[in-house]
């Protein structure tokens, strides 16, 4: 028995501390990747990004061919392989439904999530970690892009993985295996990024670990960093398949190092241009509902920084976690919004530490930032209403067409406003945490509710003429596409499909392969195969319909149409 005097130990054992961390990882894991899941398919696919990489992975299962990406048979070098081949793992196990498509992206956003709870618990502690996992989860920017079939996804997670592995390694005892086992992680991710999304999978962590060995003085890390073993395991992952697909593919590396690399970055060849305030811009919307607090979050970090606090090297490795990376790609002269999914955990993070510490501290701030977030709910059910009624007198020509497209959204988007504007304001009567789990649930509802209603608002799919072909389509039968290519339709229809004068982004594959039986520019040769004695089935723009009309004759007999596309074939089916 101890004495009186005697002070106990009533810090967590490692059991204890391990069992702790699996518990939290095993319910957020439940609960975040529930939400992830929920109707994860019932939006047909998106028209061209998903269907370009889940065509990607179709075409490794046809073809047998995991060394040289293509799309519809044409070769297609823009990016590597890895979440190609993940996609085509899945098609194998799962088949080719929009459920299956998008299941990788939902475990890896899922993971996206777990890394900020690890980093957050272990930087700020337990509290801080969930918090941060939570607000990831219900942001804006994370759930759109957890449910969209992109390599941007994957390419944010492995490289988050690599910088909350890095700090693992930096707190590890030194010189032991747990350090070692860290810093092994960091290279693989790194490699496992690159693989993804090219050379900003090491341009990264190098340029962040970097600016915090210099910044901090800490050129002694270098020597425990494992520089030698850690290059040679990331050369040993990403290696073999840039020489495999350049030997197979010569004009490979000038495309892929010099194009999609150099060129990207530094010229406006791709034709993505912003402004320079483009990614703040994204940022601020992205992160709604949290934005507020978000930004609350940054001005505690800087603060933290400036007053050099306890535990001030971990401040600046994640504010040069997000800073470093968001300026990168703010100076290139290509934008797009996925681009930030880098930075997305470290500013959770920050966001889960200081909505806890707030909450403890009961801090007018908080309150500050949840009314501000009633406001905007409030303005945001006002708007929908406005909308909602008056769009077709409020908007004319194009504009008029785009708002028509998602007014089924409005009434939704309305009603949810303003039920979360009156329970945020119900709930700040009440206490802060009361409204901050209101605010979590009712963006979370939010969400999914736009989600699950703008599925049946996709123009642009041939989900429904794919379906029509499927039933009658035999595999002697030649589909044909008018002056188009839709990306989905080899997906819903698991075949290459036959494309006339159009090139697009397959343009550098059809110079430099012989495709000319099924890519083709020669009108004499379409109506050829047209008025042959095989059976076509083509979809064209019905833009075009005079033309096809014209050139088909008797044999345009009409199968179906959506609001943009029609279905014909030369025969009647048998």
């Amino acid at each position: 028995m101890p004495s009186s005097d005697t002070v106990v130990d009533q810090s967590p054992r490692p059991a204890q501390e391990r069992a702790g961390w699996a518990l939290d990882l095993l319910l957020l894991t439940l609960l975040i990747g529930g939400f992830f899941l929920l109707f994860l398919g019932v939006r047909p696919l998106a028209v061209p990004s998903e269907a370009r990489y889940a065509e990607l992975g179709r075409e490794i299962v046809a073809t047998g061919d995991w060394i040289t990406p293509r799309i519809n048979g044409v070769e297609y070098f823009f990016k590597p392989p890895l979440f190609y081949w993940i996609q085509a793992a899945t098609i194998h196990a799962l088949g080719l439904g929009e459920f299956a498509l998008r299941l990788p992206t939902a475990l890896l956003a899922l993971g996206g999530c777990l890394i900020a709870y690890a980093t957050g618990r272990k930087v700020y502690g337990r509290p801080a970690g969930i918090a941060a996992a939570l607000i990831m989860a219900t942001t804006l920017l994370w759930f759109g892009l957890s449910r969209v079939i992109l390599l941007d996804v994957p390419v944010g997670v492995f490289l988050s993985f690599a910088f909350m592995a890095f700090l693992f390694a930096v707190k590890a005892p030194q010189g032991g295996a747990a350090r070692a086992r860290w810093l092994y992680a960091m290279y693989a991710a790194a490699a496992f990024a690159t693989l993804t999304k090219g050379l900003i999978g090491i341009v990264l962590p190098g340029l962040v670990v970097g600016l915090w060995i210099v910044l901090t003085w800490n050129w002694r890390f270098l020597l425990e960093a494992k520089l030698p073993q850690g290059l040679a395991l990331f050369l040993a992952l990403t290696v073999p398949w840039h020489v495999a697909v350049g030997i197979e593919n010569p004009p490979f590396w000038h495309f892929y190092f010099v194009r999609e690399h150099w060129e990207r970055f530094t010229s406006t060849v791709h034709g993505r241009t912003q402004p320079w305030w483009f990614f703040a811009a994204v940022m601020v919307a992205g992160f709604f509902p949290w934005t507020v607090i978000v930004v609350q979050a940054f001005a505690r970090n800087l603060a933290a920084l400036a007053k050099r606090v306890e535990g001030w090297r971990d401040e600046l490795f994640l504010a040069l976690w997000f800073w470093a990376i968001f300026l990168f790609f703010s100076a290139s002269s290509s934008k797009l919004i996925p681009y930030v999914t880098p930075i997305v955990v470290p500013a959770c993070v920050f966001a889960g530490r200081y909505a806890t510490e707030a909450l403890a501290a009961n801090s007018r701030s908080l309150r500050g930032a949840l009314w501000a977030l009633a406001g905007i709910a409030g303005a945001l059910a006002v708007a929908a209403i406005v909308v909602a009624v008056g769009h077709a007198r409020l908007f004319r020509g194009d504009t008029a067409a785009d708002v028509a497209a998602v007014a089924p959204v409005l009434p939704w988007l309305a009603v949810g406003a303003t039920l979360a504007t009156l329970a945020l304001v119900f709930a700040l009567r009440r206490s802060t945490f009361a409204a901050l789990v209101v605010a979590g649930v009712a963006g979370a509802v939010f969400l999914q509710g736009v989600d699950v209603t703008m599925a049946g608002q996709q123009p642009r799919s041939m989900k429904p003429l794919a379906t029509e072909l499927n039933g009658i389509l035999t595999p002697n039968d030649e589909v044909v596409t008018f002056r188009t290519y839709p990306q989905d339709l080899p997906v819903y229809l698991n075949r290459r499909i036959s494309v006339f004068q159009w090139s697009g982004e397959l343009d550098f594959g059809r110079r430099w392969e012989d495709v000319s039986a099924w890519m083709f520019d020669d009108e004499a040769e379409l109506w050829r195969r047209w008025h042959g004695e095989r059976t076509v089935y083509m979809i064209l723009p019905a833009r075009f319909d005079p033309e096809v009309r014209a050139g088909a004759g008797a044999r345009y007999l009409e199968l179906a149409r959506t609001t943009r596309a029609i279905l014909i074939v030369n025969r009647t089916p048998q």
